[in-house]
């Protein structure tokens, strides 16, 4: 037999919005070209391991595409092998919920091709192979006993034995903190001949298991995020009876190139050397695409503290103009939020603010929160720290409890 494994197709993901329509056609061209491999491949099963659409709702396009395109590869494998596959898709959390989800949009009766599990069609089988498919669900583990354990007892003695799954594995994947995940020994629990699983977007190799089977998880088909390998694709699995399996990784270029590339500082900096690293980074981008021959997309995450000014101070019109003059250059995003203050920073165009006027509506608690706020200038300019400009816990506690106890003290009515 032999088995093409794919997850986290993400048709119709539109994010940086900025650059939808390329984000859109990037995965929907991931897809098309899964398809023309494993049509060429020849494929007895297709396991679609979760999340082939991005959100419940998307572009009836979009869902027609899916459509097409899983029939196109049906009738392809028929047309050129021999043989009519079948498409095996379990629920990813992208997908929807168990009740309501985005499979429903491409279900058919007349579709025999195609089965799509929930929790009332739970097994797939025939008279080679016995599939349990688990879609997503935060307490992995209850669905996993509840659900798939029970399922597993039905099976026929000498069935092959296959596990769909969208979670993350512990002990072979890095998990993120506090995310729903199965063990390895829950798997075992099963003993399952093969393991597949989505969620995870990055590419693992095939992991042996103790009872001689084996867990698989081909990642995404396109670059998700900016903090992605660009190593995408699928697995194509030859299985023969009493022997090793041989996997097979299909690689998928991404369309468009995408990049990281952070401007960092551990000491204090002008706004002026921020943009001159920017311009740097953006530049070094732009040579890296002409030597590629490929358009892309660049996002600057710019962490430091500032000896001057503000994030605005920082001048990106020249990053505009290389945008607008290099057409490969599709997006520049430059993220400022990690930049630290300067130590103090004056009132805005260099005001000073009437607080008592500003409070006047507080009436004669407007004298108390000037005499405050006088009180607080006065003690960070005396005993602020010199890196952050803020007060120790020790320095500012007997402040607040001030405050505190001068609210209390009065009754503000609307």
């Amino acid at each position: 037999m032999k088995f093409a494994v794919l997850a986290d197709a993400h048709i119709g993901r539109s994010i940086p919005l900025a650059i939808a329509e390329h984000r859109r056609r990037a995965f929907t061209e991931a897809f098309r070209k899964a398809v023309d491999a494993i049509i060429e491949a020849g494929v007895d099963y297709i396991f679609i391991c979760g999340d082939l659409f991005e959100r419940r709702t998307l572009r009836p396009s979009l869902v027609q595409f899916v459509h097409d395109e899983l029939y196109r590869l049906a009738t392809g494998i028929t047309e050129q092998h021999g043989h009519e596959p079948k498409i095996l898709i379990i629920r990813g959390n992208h997908d929807g919920r168990p009740l309501s989800d985005t499979l429903d949009y491409i279900r058919h009766p007349l579709a025999k091709y195609l089965h799509i599990f929930d929790e009332e069609n739970l097994v797939y089988s025939d008279d080679r192979v016995y599939v349990v498919g688990l879609g997503y669900y935060e307490n992995i583990s209850k669905a996993y006993e509840k659900l798939v354990k029970p399922a597993f007892e039905r099976a026929e003695a000498d069935a092959l034995r296959i596990l769909m799954l969208h979670t993350f594995i512990q002990g072979y994947q890095d998990i993120p903190p506090y995310s729903p995940a199965l063990t390895i020994d829950e798997l075992l629990e099963v003993d399952p001949r093969y393991v597949f699983a989505g969620h995870h977007h990055e590419r693992h190799k095939p992991k042996p298991l103790p009872n001689g089977g084996w867990l698989l998880t081909p990642g995404s088909l396109e670059m998700y995020d900016f903090g992605e390998k660009p190593e995408k694709g699928f697995y194509i699995i030859e299985d023969a009876e009493g022997e090793k399996p041989n996997f097979r990784w299909i690689q998928i270029e991404p369309m468009h190139v995408m990049r990281r590339i952070p401007v960092t500082s551990d000491r204090r900096r002008p706004p002026s050397w921020y943009a001159e690293r920017i311009i740097e980074a953006v530049k070094g981008f732009i040579e890296e695409l002409k030597r590629v021959n490929k358009p892309g997309y660049l996002r600057v995450p710019v962490r430091g503290p500032l000896s001057e000014g503000l994030p605005s101070d920082i001048d990106l019109r020249e990053v505009k103009e290389l945008v607008e003059g290099e057409p490969l250059l599709l997006w520049v995003d430059v993220d400022t939020m990690g930049l630290e203050m300067p130590p103090f920073m004056p009132p805005p165009g260099g005001e000073e603010v009437a607080v008592e006027e500003f409070f006047r509506d507080f009436g004669p608690f407007a004298e108390e929160i000037a005499e405050m706020h006088e009180r607080v200038r006065e003690t960070l300019e005396e005993e602020a720290s010199v890196e952050t400009g803020l007060l120790t816990p020790s320095k500012r506690r007997p402040l607040i409890e001030e405050w505190l106890r001068r609210f209390e003290e009065h009754s503000f009515k609307g």
